[in-house]
């Protein structure tokens, strides 16, 4: 049996790990009344980078080594997050622009808002149909569970990989509660609360973080060098502003922190009881659940939403699938 395990391992985390990548991906700009909104200097958000332990980076690198074959992409940003296999079944989204536009040099404010939403919805976009590939296995899966099947090798270890990334903790044997929490957090962000949030943090794009890190939500991190100091930093911080290898490797992780940090553990029950009613999933409802994103609190949430509905933000989302 752990023969047959080891054999299927590596296909099983090529078509698991999901955060995914869209490098050369451009931008769409605007500004709203909100718009001037400035860069993220004073960085709020909460959310820190995992440490990954040397074992499971080899293991990662060697499963990366081999992933080009598949045509699988790899996020490989050291600096905040360990590599990750993401598959290929979402769909390929054109972008309309190769490179990051200079955002600062755009003074139409139109021409700057339409500019940031064309550069980051393709990448948006991209990510959330990775995960929604994750939310169609787990729920194959968890049918079984439901009609007492036999959940065969190969589920096992997508599942148990799947826990593993979304940090669901399994003492034991795995259960329908841990399936039911696993797809809690592994879900969609929708896209104008994205648009939303990167503007806001981002400052359209122009911010030290942005231009420099290619950080366009604020994240942080926590180990020395792994990212931008912040010129306002309090005297006995550590953390600094992780720095991304591209701007889709960003995005990847915002959707990852939001999906398992403990900060935004309501916002995740907010999208669980929308999908148990059916509902839709939007930006301005799911922004109820950011409180802990920024120091500001429900000051920052009513900004977000104001943004939203200011751009016309949920225009680019796509039901419950981004």
């Amino acid at each position: 049996m752990n023969s047959i395990k080891l054999a299927i391992l590596p296909i099983v985390l090529l078509f698991t790990l999901g955060i995914y990548i869209f490098d050369s991906v451009d931008s769409v700009n605007s500004v709203d009344s909100v718009d001037s909104v400035d860069s993220v200097n004073s960085v709020d958000s909460v959310n820190s980078v995992d440490s990954v332990d040397k074992e499971k980076q080899k293991i990662d690198q060697k499963i990366a080594e081999g992933a080009s074959e598949n045509n699988t992409a790899i996020v490989n940003n050291s600096s905040a997050n360990s590599p990750t296999l993401v598959p290929t079944q979402a769909p390929a989204i054109k972008a309309k622009h190769k490179n990051k536009p200079e955002f600062a040099k755009i003074r139409d404010v139109k021409e700057k808002k339409q500019t940031f939403f064309e550069y980051m919805l393709p990448m948006i976009r991209q990510t959330n149909a990775a995960v929604l590939t994750q939310r169609e296995s787990i729920l194959s899966i968890q049918q079984k569970f439901i009609d007492n099947k036999k959940i065969d090798p190969a589920d096992q270890l997508l599942l148990d990989e799947l826990l593993d990334t979304y940090h669901v903790d399994v003492d034991n044997e795995v259960t329908m509660a841990h399936i039911t929490e696993l797809l809690s957090r592994c879900d969609i962000v929708p896209a104008g609360l994205i648009l939303a949030q990167s503007a806001n943090e981002s400052a359209w794009g122009t911010s030290r973080f942005a231009v420099k890190a290619n950080n366009f939500f604020g994240l942080w991190c926590f180990q020395r060098g792994c990212g931008l100091t912040p010129t306002d930093r309090d005297d006995g911080a550590s953390h600094e502003v992780a720095k991304f290898e591209t701007v889709s490797h960003g995005v990847n992780y915002y959707v990852k922190t939001i999906n398992t940090n403990n900060a935004y553990k309501n916002l995740r029950k907010i999208r669980a009881d929308l999908r148990a009613e059916n509902k839709t999933i939007t930006g301005t409802v799911l922004a109820e659940g950011l409180l802990r994103y920024s120091e500001r609190g429900k000051a920052y949430v009513k900004e977000i939403q104001s943004m939203i509905r200011y751009n016309k933000l949920s225009r680019y989302n796509l039901d419950n699938r981004a």
